[in-house]
């Protein structure tokens, strides 16, 4: 199978998703939309959209490659196409079912809980989710739950933490691609967000992250290996 990366910003690759993917035996295809290159307009071609986060927000219309996500992801949802939306990218995703982009009531910045849902039970990426899995965050927005869609994971501070559309679309608040040093990357470059954080919030993401990164690294692998699965049933089926 070939997937495709929407690549928001230099220090915010696919990661360990990507890893996951390759290690699987598929192949990748990333557009790195700060560097211009162009977003495709169909999905021909490809198994399955990665979209990455980054700083701009998915209300920022006024950007032609916004718009493009959008409309790109606007026919996946029609078409049930599989979908892994990271933090911007799971706000593009509900943006675009409809779904509103608002500020977050509290701006997640470091390792935070996540807790099941009553679908979570029940959903392929999200039945093996411990309660209190730490993961990391780093965002400033939310969403409002779209109304196709299926929330499995909360936290009582951002209830929207992960949803489900479809069969195979996923949105994501959290970040699970991460290594220690795409988050030390993030600290580095994160101005306003080392300045609310200050020297205790620094120091307890330093702290946390060797204990809480394996297991959030762990579901990681759960989590992308069974919709690598949804994403091979689909193809089956399609033929």
């Amino acid at each position: 199978m070939n997937f495709l990366i929407l690549q928001h910003l230099e220090i915010e690759p696919a990661a360990l998703i990507e890893a996951l993917i390759t290690d699987a035996g598929h192949t990748t295809e990333t557009v790195r939309i700060d560097k211009g290159e162009a977003i495709p307009s169909l999905l021909d071609g490809y198994n399955g959209v990665v979209v990455m986060g980054g700083p701009m927000s998915a209300n920022d219309t006024h950007l032609s490659y916004i718009t493009d996500e959008l409309a790109l992801l606007e026919k996946a949802i029609e078409a049930d196409f599989p979908v892994l939306g990271l933090c911007l990218g799971a706000q593009l995703l509900a943006r675009a079912a409809g779904a509103e982009v608002v500020a977050s009531p509290v701006r997640e910045l470091g390792w935070y809980p996540l807790r099941r849902t009553w679908d979570s039970a029940a959903d392929p990426l999200f039945r093996n989710l411990d309660d209190d899995l730490m993961v990391f965050q780093w965002h400033g927005e939310t969403f409002t739950l779209p109304d196709c869609a299926t929330l499995v994971a909360t936290h009582p501070a951002v209830l929207h933490q992960a949803f489900r559309i479809g069969s195979s679309q996923y949105g994501l608040q959290f970040h699970i691609e991460v290594d220690s040093k795409i988050i030390n990357s993030w600290v580095e470059a994160g101005e306003s967000e080392r300045a609310e954080l200050g020297e205790i919030g620094l120091s307890a993401i330093q702290s946390a992250t060797p204990d809480s990164l394996p297991a959030a690294q762990s579901f990681c692998t759960q989590m992308v290996m069974a919709w690598l699965e949804l994403c091979a049933n689909r193809v089956a089926r399609d033929h």
